[in-house]
């Protein structure tokens, strides 16, 4: 009687943490998540964004160079919001195969635009 007791506690554990596990597998898709492309093309921008804000910050007086009204104006040009941006960042972080297509895609931008403006 305890045997068949024990069994039973055992699969049903069992039961419990391949359902647990199965629940983690279901990743919900962000309802407002900006399609690869764009999304490619917005942190092009952001890159850029960031790389200016990099060589202005080399500079004695910085204060007047508040980053944050920069990507609020980037943002806005791409009719997306911070809050939207971060959800997708985070949702493509998470599934590598689309950030290593989205990141190709960011480098083979930046180096036309590096290549155009050598010209």
């Amino acid at each position: 009687m305890r045997t068949r007791f024990f069994l039973f506690c055992a699969a049903l554990i069992g039961c419990l943490l391949l359902a647990s596990c199965a629940n983690e597998a279901k990743e919900t898709t962000p309802a407002q998540l900006i399609p690869e492309e764009k999304f490619a093309e917005l942190l092009a921008d952001v890159r850029l964004l960031e790389g200016a804000y990099a060589g202005d910050f080399q500079r004695v007086d910085t204060s007047e160079y508040a980053i944050g009204a920069y990507y609020e104006q980037l943002f806005a040009k791409h009719q997306t919001t911070r809050s939207i941006y971060l959800e997708s960042n985070s949702y493509y972080a998470n599934h590598s195969e689309a950030m290593l297509r989205i990141e190709t895609e960011v480098a083979r931008r930046l180096e036309t635009m590096s290549e155009a403006a050598m010209q």
